[in-house]
């Protein structure tokens, strides 16, 4: 049964606002596809496992994530929460634990410094204002912000930016395993984190789904598996 999503989530969602730093939320769910963009945080993309876990480290049975910046790190909330506001948070992708960082804003303050870092576009004088004035640059999410911001003079910030085409969001898949399939197994194996007998199994069928996200951070598995002698391809998809 679907998520009743709470009107102040479903607020800051559907005004999908973006700024001019990639730090801070690019990527927004859509509101029919509120459960799917929680893939890879509350359950496994690909077998639908349960990843959630009361365990230290592990994402917590309330967390639900509300955007994502552009490089795939999240921004969320704890759905127990709703009395304080939804006070929002960051992890780290890709530290192997999650290690919440609570941002000091409920949603709504949330959205509104958003607001203001949107009409600042890339004043570097306004926007280091904000952060210094909203924020505690003391914690480590905004201290590494403001250290960005300070940098958007340099000369070499220009050729720092992200190339278009690695945001780009879709599908990979195998279409041939290729001479080594149980190479490429092993390799998905861990990937799907299935055996490896699963795994053999699920390369006999045609056009075998890697993993659905961006190209930046599918780069990697499309260089592997073509390394180990596999055909892949990739096709896009909707945000």
């Amino acid at each position: 049964m679907a998520l009743n999503i709470p009107q102040l989530i479903l607020q800051f969602i559907e005004n999908h606002i973006e700024t001019d730093t990639m730090l801070l939320p690019f990527h927004y769910p859509k509101k029919n596809e509120w459960e799917e963009f929680q893939s890879g945080f509350r359950y496994h993309g690909l077998s639908g496992k349960d990843l959630t876990s009361t365990k230290e480290g592990e994402w917590q049975p309330g967390w639900y994530v509300i955007a994502l910046n552009e490089m795939d790190d999240p921004f969320f909330i704890d759905l127990n929460e709703e009395a304080s506001g939804f006070p929002v948070y960051y992890a780290l992708h890709g530290a192997g634990r999650w290690d919440a960082i609570a941002l000091g804003f409920d949603i709504a303050s949330f959205g509104r410094f958003l607001e203001q870092m949107e009409k600042a576009g890339k004043d570097k004088t306004a926007c280091l204002q904000l952060v210094e004035l909203s924020t505690d640059i003391q914690n480590p999410f905004w201290l590494e912000l403001r250290t960005t911001i300070q940098e958007w003079d340099d000369e070499e910030t220009e050729n720092t930016e992200i190339d278009p085409a690695l945001l780009r969001y879709g599908k990979l898949v195998v279409t041939d395993a290729g001479p080594n399939k149980v190479k490429v197994a092993k390799y998905l194996m861990k990937i799907w984190e299935i055996s490896p007998q699963e795994a053999l199994a699920r390369l006999t069928q045609p056009d075998v789904l890697v993993a659905i996200g961006f190209v930046l951070h599918l780069q990697k598995y499309n260089d592997d598996l073509q390394q180990l002698g596999a055909k892949v391809a990739w096709s896009d998809l909707p945000l």
